[in-house]
């Protein structure tokens, strides 16, 4: 077995390093349109994209050493390299960590997702509907996908190990894809609810030469997203309906719920602490803090004397590792920007764009985004993609947003679990059955395309 084992160890490193060589002696290196810079980029994030696609080496240990290489390989300056330091993204990043913490150790999230699921009268579909909701409750206070992921994962677990639900069943397997599309579909609704949102955002502003306040972002996306999310959710219940007992469900959420008892001091401050949060997150173009320093600063206050949600211990168990995966990911579109290799991508990739106008480039963008997830992590695509869509929409007399807006939804729609941590969390603890996945996710992707052209877009051309 570990004969085996190591076989296969060295057989993904070899492939690991033969896709990145293949490709770089496959580019048009001429010193002009393509340079050996280009190249070199080129080859070192396929290298890495490769190496997180197999779980070669920890993400992070990639993220750190992924600048590194552009600056001593590609000869891209340290200050671009890093600039994205200087943004808002570890604040938020940062600030988010703090506060999902703190909702999994005052049992908040755990009492707002058994809340919103008892409240829906014990159906199974109204458990499904009650976990959605308590996920969109929570979600602008937790810039990442993966800290909502565990916080309802747990949940759903703990749910079907309750009811004896087996793994892999309709029942389990309804359950885990609600919460995941729950958690996905609604960080769409606010600039905080994601990390590459953010990243996103601020490279779109780069192109655009604005800047994006908290409360507008929500303004141009509440109202599509949440339509997502109902969309999403539905596609679960209609496409693996339950027979479960409605009478043993109920008794099983009261017997969950009384559990909890009533609300502790801790969870009555950690509620008044997360309506401050969401106050200051929609009043930042009057106060002027952009989002990852409100989050920054409720997280200190959450040290405060009397509030005391954090403290020396418990800040010791927020793990921040992932920063480092996030803006080394950054540094994908800042060196490739710096390259100019995002505008040879553009050039090549997108010159069918041409006079498609506001719905058809849309669509463009969302094809583009579905395509990337099969080699792409979000945060890379993110990193690569953006700004190129935003300067091509410039280009093409198409409004800038709408073309982002409609890759991030492309993005957001994957069909296997390896094209994003969150999907791989959820699937990995063997409660969803393979096949049923797939065909929630395939006709997810399908109906996106409707959902663009009748909602999405419509509300953006109104809104902007």
């Amino acid at each position: 077995m570990d004969f085996l084992s190591a076989n296969q160890l060295l057989v993904k490193w070899l492939v690991s390093l033969a896709i990145p060589t293949i490709v770089y002696f496959m580019l048009p290196i001429d010193g002009k349109t393509m340079t050996h810079e280009m190249g070199m980029f080129l080859a070192i994030t396929i290298f890495m994209v490769v190496i997180w696609a197999f779980g070669l080496v920890n993400e992070i240990a990639t993220g750190i050493v992924l600048p590194v290489l552009y600056v001593a390989l590609c000869h891209v300056p340290a200050k671009v390299i890093y600039a994205g330091w200087l943004s808002d993204v570890p604040n938020t990043v940062i600030g988010g960590f703090i506060l999902c913490k703190i909702l999994q150790t005052t049992g908040l999230g755990k009492r707002i997702g058994l809340g919103c699921m008892y409240a829906m009268k014990g159906s199974f579909v109204g458990v499904i509907w009650g976990l959605a909701t308590a996920i969109y409750i929570v979600s602008p206070f937790i810039p990442s996908a993966n800290g909502k992921s565990l916080i309802f994962c747990a949940i759903v677990i703990s749910l079907c190990e309750a009811l004896d639900i087996k793994k892999k069943s309709t029942e389990a397997t309804a359950l885990m894809m609600a919460a995941f599309l729950a958690v996905t579909s609604s960080k769409l609704c606010y600039l905080t609810g994601g990390g590459d949102l953010v990243i996103g955002m601020n490279l779109v502003n780069g192109v655009t030469g604005g800047t994006v306040t908290w409360f507008e972002y929500a303004l141009w996306n509440l109202v599509p997203a949440t339509v997502y999310t109902i969309m999403s959710v539905g596609i679960v219940v209609f496409l693996l309906p339950s027979k479960m007992d409605k009478e043993a469900l109920k008794q099983v959420l009261v017997s969950r719920y009384n559990e909890l008892g009533v609300m502790s001091k801790q969870e009555k401050i950690a509620t008044a602490f997360f309506i401050f949060t969401l106050i200051l997150l929609v009043t930042d173009k009057f106060h002027g803090l952009a989002p990852g320093m409100s989050l920054c600063l409720v997280a200190c206050i959450s040290f405060l004397p009397k509030i005391e949600l954090m403290d020396a211990d418990k800040i010791k168990t927020v793990n921040f590792g992932p920063l480092f995966f996030i803006m080394g990911c950054m540094a994908i579109g800042g060196a490739g920007n710096y390259l100019k290799v995002t505008q040879w991508m553009a050039d090549g990739t997108f010159g069918y764009f041409h006079g498609l106008g506001d719905f058809g480039a849309g669509l463009a963008a969302y094809v583009v985004g579905v395509v990337g997830n099969f080699i792409l992590t979000p945060l890379a695509a993110t990193a690569s993609f953006s700004a190129p869509l935003a300067e091509l929409g410039l280009n093409i007399g198409v409004e800038p947003r709408i073309v982002y807006f409609s890759f991030v939804y492309g993005f957001d729609n994957i069909i296997f679990p390896y094209e994003t941590a969150p999907l791989l969390l959820f699937y990995g603890f063997g409660y969803i059955h393979f096949a049923k996945m797939v065909k929630v996710l395939a006709v997810r992707i399908l109906l996106v395309m409707p959902f663009l052209l009748l909602v999405a877009i419509p509300w953006w051309k109104f809104i902007f």
